[in-house]
């Protein structure tokens, strides 16, 4: 019978023994140890297939055991380097809230205070009007008579535009001490076939912005922009136009370049044709600029007023305007008649540049005492309101004090006889006199028939002109005689706003008082 074995590998026969000794009865008497290569053979012999024996893996290798004098040394190190740990966490606590010793260091310093640079005033120049013959262009009618005070002084002229022929603004350049103190005013009556009356102005820094109030463009009425640029820089302009209408859309009013030095002049009937309320807000780029304003009015064919209106540099929500006089009321009144013109009529011109209707309240005080007369009103936003006065005031000398809830500009137009007609003039909001000021000039032009006009804010102030000492009640007004081609010197202990009026048989005009140029404050440096 044939054996049958699983397909596997060989097995392998092991090789024959040798022969060896007999055992010694001791030694047979033993077992014999089992042979790794030889296996003790089965008692009894059975058939069977062997299954593969699977492969038996590698013992554990057993854990390493550190000797107990290793183990107390790492520990050891590990304790060392616990404590120096908490030490120096320790050490950073104390540092930060421990205080420790102060050190501070003062650098030196010098305080330094810079050169004034040339302060400049400039004046309007003269009155306007227009050329005659073929080509009529604008034109210099009359020049001022000015008067600047004020020590080191040195006056020069700008040249105007090809389109002003004649005629040139001045420029008043003081030395750079810096207590200096310059004041400047003009004057100019004016009688021609085309233009008569009296215009008065105060010359003026030049500003970034100025607000212009005042103006007519209705027919018979000529009104013109003047901007002077003294600087040695161009001036880039742009203007805005309202009316009673609102806002004026016009071509041109950006853009207008008036180079260093020079003056130019635009018609603003060429902006806003056929308006009787204007108001003109006048903003420059790279140089600065003075803003003003000529008005001149024609009643049928004779020559009936002329005005200059000067620039406030930004609206407020409380405005003086310190002279109105209100002359012969009843004489203007009838001369006036003939035509219906209210040119002449005591009137309160605001604008609110801003988005919000405004709540004002006007109060006009008499100088040297009196009731005053409030006149509350309600102003849209973007829209020009004259305010009539008419009906409100009586003969005589008024300062105005304007309370808006929100930011407004204003400006005043009166009327008064002149020879055989009448003349107009327009008067701005006055700024604010302090008493840190120290001594203020009010420069009053060449000329007979000049009031100062003195109006005190909301406490009482006592002023001091050329050493008489004037006392004003809170809210208050007066008025001084002084003389033409005079600069008296004032001194205030609290809040002023102050004018000029001037009289005469060419009619009526104003210049303001401004406050002094501020001296160069000392600057700090470090090294």
């Amino acid at each position: 019978m044939t054996e049958e074995r699983p397909a596997g590998p060989p097995e392998e026969t092991p090789p024959p023994a040798e022969p060896t000794a007999s055992p010694s009865p001791a030694e047979a008497a033993e077992p014999a140890p089992a042979s790794a290569s030889a296996p003790a053979a089965p008692t009894e012999q059975t058939e069977q297939t062997d299954p593969p024996v699977p492969a038996t893996p590698p013992p554990a290798r057993p854990a390493r055991r550190l000797p107990v004098r290793r183990l107390l040394a790492l520990g050891g190190r590990l304790g060392v380097a616990l404590l120096a740990a908490v030490g120096a966490v320790a050490l950073a606590a104390g540092v930060i809230f421990v205080p420790g010793p102060s050190i501070q260091a003062t650098p030196p310093a010098i305080d330094v205070v810079p050169d004034r640079g040339d302060q400049l005033l400039v004046c309007p120049g003269p009155v306007l009007g227009l050329s005659t013959g073929a080509g009529a262009q604008v034109a210099a009618v009359a020049s001022p008579e000015r008067l600047v005070a004020g020590s080191g002084l040195v006056e020069g002229s700008i040249p105007t535009s090809d389109a002003l022929e004649g005629g040139a603004a001045t420029v008043t350049l003081p030395v750079t001490a810096p207590d200096s103190r310059v004041a400047a005013a003009e004057r100019t009556a004016v009688a021609t076939d085309d233009v008569s009356g009296l215009a008065a102005s105060e010359c003026s820094a030049p500003q970034p912005t100025s607000w212009l109030v005042g103006g007519d463009t209705t027919t018979g009425r000529t009104t013109w922009i003047v901007l002077s640029n003294p600087g040695v820089v161009a001036a880039t302009v742009a203007l805005e136009l309202w009316g009673t209408a609102g806002p004026v859309d016009a071509p041109g009013t950006s853009g207008i370049v008036v180079a260093p030095g020079t003056q130019r002049v635009l018609p603003l009937a060429g902006f806003a044709p056929g308006e009787a309320s204007p108001v003109v807000g006048v903003t420059s780029r790279g140089g600065s600029v003075t803003a003003t304003l000529q008005q001149t009015i024609v009643r049928g064919l004779q020559p009936a007023g002329a005005a200059i209106v000067t620039g406030a540099p930004a609206p407020g929500r409380e405005l003086v305007i310190p002279a109105l006089p209100v002359i012969a009321p009843a004489a203007v009144a009838e001369a006036a008649a003939d035509d219906g013109s209210l040119d002449y009529a005591p009137t309160l011109r605001l604008l609110v540049p801003g988005e919000d209707p405004a709540e004002v309240e006007v109060r006009l005080t008499p100088a040297g005492g009196g009731d005053a007369v409030i006149v509350r009103a309600e102003v849209d936003a973007g829209r020009v309101l004259d305010l009539a006065l008419t009906e409100r005031v009586a003969e005589g000398e008024y300062a105005v004090a304007i309370d808006s809830d929100v930011p407004v500009v204003a400006g005043a137009r009166v009327g008064a006889p002149a020879g055989a007609g009448l003349d107009l003039a327009w008067i701005s909001a006055a700024p604010r006199l302090d008493a840190d000021e120290g001594e203020i000039i009010a420069a009053i032009a060449p000329g007979s028939g000049a009031l100062l006009h003195l109006a005190a804010g909301e406490d009482p102030v006592v002023v001091t002109v050329d050493g008489r000492e004037l006392e004003i009640p809170a809210r208050g007004a007066t008025t001084v005689p002084v003389a033409g081609s005079s600069a008296p010197r004032l001194t205030t202990t609290g809040p002023l706003h102050a004018a000029v009026s001037y009289r005469g048989d060419a009619g009526l005009g104003f210049s303001r008082v401004l406050a002094p140029a501020g001296a160069p404050r000392p600057l700090t440096i470090y090294p």
